[in-house]
């Protein structure tokens, strides 16, 4: 039974005059109003305080940032598997894959100073000096202590005509070496470029007696040999020597078909020079030789040709093969294409006289006079600077076709020399 309690009888509630509610309020306001003092008379010291809270702040911020805009990293790719397969290559004297290999893995190992004298050295292997000498400058960057750095940046320097540089660098690799067989046999050949043969043989010499197992003093001293001495049976026996050490290097097998030309051996030379491209389709001194051996040794100037173009479709900047190919080219009646490859060897940097007659005279036989006279004049004078009397008797030979008074200035000229001299 529930018993209602009628309305009269309910008590009346009273509100207080200060609920909990505005109290709390008011106390929580006065509070940060002293705070708000404190921190104001105490600025010294709070301020470093919110200003570190702000920036932890902020470089969170800035770091999330950051990460939400960044990629993915790659994973670095093991270029362990590309390294033996170029040293299976270079074993075999496969030089240009072995080398091209070597390229795309230095810079996963830019600390291997043997990565890059091994590029260095085969692009020597392949007529690219230039750029043997920027590899070998990497192998010196990325160690300037090691002598085999310091050694092939001076065999590619001197295979440029840099003798000069390349002594420098030599004595350098044996200032950190003194018993460096490379640095040494290379310093002999240096000597040769600079017409101290006797000093390079001297060094050649010593160097053979405390190291018997140098290919590289080998061939030093078949060029010895052949270039000084014209000993030619001495030569082929040192070049046979070295690439009996080394058989897969192709420049030694390139050295006893260069000597083996010269003595009219020529199907010796071929044999030499297509062992070279089996292994190296795209050997430019082997290009170039085959190609210079088929026209002077067989007359075949259209399978020279051939040889002679993939020697230029493989480097563009090679200018003997633009010379030669340009010589089979004028063989064959391409005048027009003859002369293109004439050009293109002198705008590459050549000078020899020989090219800038063959380039002057085509353009002889095109009509061309200005653009001849533009070619036979400085070859002219190239030809006289360097004693080249044959070649400056060819080139005033055909000069007169295009200017008819060169012959009375050049007499003139000759006179007035003779009176100086008397």
């Amino acid at each position: 039974m529930q018993i209602r309690t009628p309305k009269k009888y309910r008590g009346i509630q009273r509100r207080s005059i200060v609920s909990c509610r505005r109290l709390t309020f008011y106390l929580l306001v006065i509070a940060l109003i002293f705070i708000g003092i404190g921190v104001a008379l105490n600025r010294e010291v709070f301020a470093p305080v919110v200003q570190q809270a702000l920036f932890d702040v902020i470089r969170e911020l800035e770091d999330r940032a950051a990460t939400m805009s960044l990629p993915e990293p790659t994973p670095t790719a093991d270029p362990r598997n590309q390294l033996i397969e170029a040293d299976n290559y270079w074993r075999r004297g496969s030089l240009g894959n072995a080398t091209g290999l070597y390229q795309e893995i230095a810079p996963a190992l830019p600390n291997s100073v043997e990565i890059y004298r091994r590029i260095a050295l085969g692009l020597i292997n392949s007529s690219r000096y230039a750029e043997a000498a920027e590899f070998a400058e990497r192998a010196i960057n990325a160690d300037p202590f090691n002598p085999e750095a310091w050694a092939i940046h001076a065999w590619a320097l001197d295979w440029q005509r840099r003798a000069n540089e390349a002594l420098v660098s030599a004595l350098h690799a044996l200032e950190l070496d003194p018993d460096n067989s490379r640095a040494q046999a290379y310093l002999a050949e240096i000597y040769l470029s600079l017409g101290q043969a006797e000093r390079g043989e001297a060094l050649v010499e010593e160097l053979l007696a405390n190291d018997p197992e140098s290919a590289e003093a080998y061939r030093a001293r078949g060029l010895i040999r052949q270039e000084y001495r014209y000993d030619f049976d001495g030569a082929r026996q040192d070049f046979q020597t070295a690439y009996g050490m080394a058989d897969n290097m192709n420049l030694y097998a390139v050295d006893i078909a260069i000597l083996e030309s010269n003595l009219r051996n020529y199907d010796v030379a071929l044999d030499f020079l297509n062992d070279v491209l089996e292994a190296n389709p795209s050997n430019e001194a082997a290009l170039l030789l085959i190609g210079k051996g088929h026209w002077g040794a067989f007359g075949n100037p259209a399978q020279a040709q051939r040889y002679l173009q993939d020697c230029v479709d493989f480097n563009a900047e090679n200018l003997d093969c633009h010379f030669w190919l340009g010589y089979m080219q004028n063989k064959l009646g391409s005048i027009d294409e003859a002369a293109l490859s004439f050009e293109r060897a002198i705008e590459l940097g050549s000078q020899y006289p020989q090219h800038y007659y063959w380039a002057g005279f085509s353009q002889i036989l095109l009509g061309n006079c200005a653009r001849a006279l533009a070619y036979l004049e400085p070859g002219l004078r190239l030809a006289v600077e360097g004693g080249y009397q044959q070649f400056a008797a060819d080139i005033e030979t055909v000069i007169p076709q295009c200017d008819p008074t060169f012959a009375s200035r050049s007499a003139t000229a000759r006179d007035e020399a003779a009176t100086d001299d008397a």
